[in-house]
Parts: structure tokens; C-alpha cells; sequence
């Protein structure tokens, strides 16, 4: 997880980066490019087939750009929103929500995982 080319200290989330399939989470496959000091802390990047998932809280809280296709998030009481390629949103931990993505959806991502 570190580039001889960047400086001590960073770390480039690569949006191309190779995914595996994530053990935990059948469907969805995954490049873990960062983990902080605090374990609860990882960055990489993310990508699923189109699906749809609902959370009475969503566990994390984390930040993700999209890359590739579209993501959209259904908070119910406050509407939806659909992301495309270049934007930027932050999901708090404990929000109730549906999340929808469409086929070859890709992100990065940062988590913190308080949970």
C-alpha cells in the first residue's frame, strides 16, 4: 500500500486499481489501498453489479467519489439523490437509507468505522 514514487506519508487512491471479490460482501469486489494508524480508518476503491440495499443505519461513515456508472441514495424522509462520475458525497453513520447503483458502479471511498 505504498508508492516508491509519492512522498513519504502519502498514498494514491488508484481509481483503476485491480479489484478482488470483497469476502464479506458477495457481489461486490474491492482494492484496499489505505489503512490509517487507527485501523478504523481505509481508503480504496469499490465496485458492485446493479443492486439495491437497505439500511436501517448505515454502518460506516465514509465519503465516496464516483468513478464509473451511477449511485443513487434514498434517505426516505429527506428524498433521494443520484450520483454520476466526478461527484463527491458523505454518508453519516446511523442514517437510514436505500442505496442503488447501477451495473459496473465504481467509487473510491474513505471510511471510518466507529462501529
Amino acid at each position: 500500500m505504498t508508492n516508491p514514487d509519492l512522498p513519504a506519508g502519502l498514498v494514491r487512491l488508484d481509481p483503476d486499481a485491480a479489484l478482488a471479490p470483497d469476502p464479506d460482501r458477495p457481489g461486490e469486489l474491492v482494492s484496499l489501498q489505505y489503512v490509517g494508524d487507527d485501523d478504523r480508518l481505509v481508503a480504496g476503491t469499490w465496485s458492485a453489479g446493479a443492486e439495491s440495499v437497505h439500511f436501517e443505519a448505515y454502518p460506516v461513515d465514509e465519503i465516496c467519489v464516483v468513478i464509473e456508472g451511477s449511485i443513487t441514495v434514498d434517505t426516505s424522509m429527506n428524498g433521494s439523490e443520484t450520483f454520476r462520475p466526478g461527484d463527491a458525497f458523505a454518508i453519516r453513520r446511523g442514517t437510514p437509507l436505500t442505496w442503488s447503483q447501477t451495473e459496473g458502479a465504481r467509487k473510491i471511498y474513505v471510511i471510518l468505522n466507529n462501529g
